[in-house]
């Protein structure tokens, strides 16, 4: 597994160039997987492609690579290691993701479907501004691989300071700045790599989050309240953003791996 093994060598590496010194040459070595992406992102859909448990566990152990490389763009809230992530710039990062054949953006208007939030600011304005980009998003075709990491102003009113952007962060594989869970988690080494890769696609104006689960949030009384004490708001609020941002009830211990929807919603252009 070249992706496992990246990880590995990520997580060793203390050097203080970590893309000349662990990355060009892994993508020298392992262009067969560039292939692999670029023959996944042009799969025939109707509307979504197919994928195998193989091919979801493959996405997943890349998502755990960009996951890695991010840490260097985060701050600490008191991460048990101290450790400050792989010794990488943005821009390297960047190039990165477009050798293994990536779009990478820079969205200039909020969206949950294209943004983490890292940073809150509380404002009366009368919606969502990003302030900052941590990170690039990347997408791969029409599949969202990572959300862009980027500080907002915001009214409480819409997003709510200490929920927004502290609350459990969920399918997420490691992060400084706040509490995460993904379903790797409680698994031994090997196991843990046998985690299916959620996948969010953006095709014309329909937005589908989560595809490969198993419970359609459109479907059903709206009032009906899950094992979990969840409504269907509720529910729909943490799928789509992947944390809650509005509502305060505990969120240490839940489920939402099997809940999926489509909206239809009109996206600003990239930029």
């Amino acid at each position: 597994m070249p992706m496992r093994s990246l990880h590995d060598h990520l997580l060793e590496y203390k050097g203080k160039d970590c893309y000349v010194e662990i990355l060009i040459p892994w993508l020298k070595e392992n262009q067969n997987e560039v292939d692999w992406l670029c023959s996944f992102a042009q799969r025939a859909a109707k509307p979504i492609p197919k994928a195998s448990d193989e091919d979801l566990w493959h996405l997943y152990a890349l998502s755990r690579v960009l996951e890695l490389l991010i840490l260097r763009f985060q701050k600490s809230r008191g991460d048990e290691t101290g450790w400050s992530g792989p010794d990488i710039s943005l821009q390297q990062f960047d190039l990165f993701a477009e050798a293994l054949g990536l779009h990478v953006e820079y969205s200039a208007t909020y969206h949950p479907f294209a943004h983490e939030i890292v940073e809150l600011i509380p404002i009366s304005s009368s919606c969502p501004k990003i302030t900052q980009h941590h990170w690039s998003g990347l997408m791969l075709g029409d599949m969202r691989m990572l959300r862009a990491g980027v500080s907002l102003s915001a009214p409480p009113a819409v997003l709510r300071p200490g929920i927004a952007d502290s609350s459990t962060l969920f399918w997420a594989y490691r992060r400084k700045n706040r509490p995460y869970q993904d379903l790797s988690q409680g698994w031994g080494s090997n196991s843990s790599w046998r985690t299916r890769f959620r996948r969010d696609y953006k095709i014309g104006n329909e937005l589908y989050f989560n595809v490969d689960g198993t419970e359609d949030l459109m479907l059903g009384p709206a009032d009906l309240l899950n094992d979990e004490g969840l409504n269907r708001e509720e529910r729909v609020e943490l799928l789509v953003n992947r944390s809650f941002v509005m509502t305060d009830k505990p969120y240490d211990d839940l489920w939402p791996y099997d809940d999926k929807i489509v909206w239809t919603i009109q996206l600003e252009q990239n930029r």
